[in-house]
């Protein structure tokens, strides 16, 4: 059998393979919503696309992208890492329970495929949590009080100069009634 065979045996089994790692995740880790939820039947099939032959090998950069968006970005690493174990896991007790054969070269193709899925998968989260934290703001900087004896005083403002004097007023002299001028105005003629 070539690598072509395990391409197939994933195709027909993958719905099964999804099954039992969805429950041995519910199972063994406690996770009701596990990071590879979405990603896990993708995966698959993109796996089964991948080890079909040589074609495949070329687009396991591509798969791994498309799938690695799928996998939640609030997942911790090591959940990440946990859940990529028991689907390694759930993936050859399928294929071991349908008596399938396969060779260790076609193993261990399989084995690096989801070894480079999740590495693919831990660069996407530690890219997407560098991205959150750049936006994140930090509280406003709150500056203590400086204690009253470590205070430097203030010195005051200097004054402006004083503006200068007015000069005094001269002084108002009495006017006597008889130096007063008196005008006389003549009459108005009427006519």
């Amino acid at each position: 059998m070539r690598s072509m065979g395990i391409g197939l045996l994933l195709e027909e089994h993958r719905t099964e393979i999804a099954g039992a790692w969805r429950q041995a995740v519910e199972r063994e880790l406690g996770v009701r919503e596990p990071a590879l939820a979405f990603a896990v039947a993708p995966l698959l099939r993109e796996m089964s696309l991948a080890l079909d032959g040589e074609a495949g090998a070329r687009r396991s950069r591509d798969a791994w992208t498309r799938c690695a968006v799928l996998v939640r970005s609030n997942a911790a690493p090591a959940q990440l890492a946990r859940e990529f174990k028991v689907l390694h896991r759930s993936l050859w007790e399928a294929l071991r329970s349908r008596g399938a054969p396969i060779a260790q070269a076609e193993r261990t193709a399989a084995d690096e495929w989801l070894d480079e899925a999740l590495a693919a998968a831990l660069e996407r989260l530690e890219r997407v949590r560098l991205r959150a934290a750049s936006f994140e703001q930090q509280g406003p900087i709150i500056v203590p009080p400086i204690a009253r004896q470590t205070r430097v005083p203030i010195p005051p403002r200097p004054r402006p100069p004083p503006l200068p004097r007015r000069s005094a007023a001269p002084p108002v002299r009495k006017v006597s009634p008889s130096e007063e001028s008196v005008i006389e105005l003549e009459p108005i003629d009427p006519t």
